[in-house]
């Protein structure tokens, strides 16, 4: 699969969430592995390292996350993922990685390299 999205999944994610992800074609990394410095870190931290990269920023901080938007200007899109849509469990993370396969499929304009705010759904 070809897709311009790179994503970041923010802490709350684990880890092999960006493994399926890699294996099934995406670029994908995660706060848990790949950038464990920003465990408890801000959101502006992560949205800062995400820009850094042209990463977009997968998070279920619906209520603090938008306001690192405004700290930390240019970056790439927000996917935002209901806890109670994806929960934390093996099946609720698996619904979302296939989610967000779908959406690298099929992303919204300019998600990837404009700040585009989208709300993950289950497919």
């Amino acid at each position: 699969m070809t897709t311009l999205l790179r994503l970041l999944l923010d802490e709350h994610y684990p880890a092999w969430a960006a493994d399926d992800l890699r294996r099934r074609g995406l670029d994908a990394t995660s706060v848990q592995r790949d950038y464990p410095w920003l465990l408890g870190a801000s959101d502006t931290e992560v949205r800062s390292t995400a820009v850094a990269e042209g990463r977009v920023v997968v998070t279920e901080d619906v209520s603090t996350f938008p306001a690192a938007a405004l700290a930390v200007p240019g970056h790439c899109g927000v996917v935002y993922c209901r806890w109670n849509v994806f929960p934390r469990t093996r099946s609720g993370i698996g619904r979302l990685v296939d989610a967000l396969v779908a959406l690298a499929q099929h992303p919204p304009q300019g998600l990837g390299t404009d700040p585009v705010e989208w709300w993950l759904q289950a497919v």
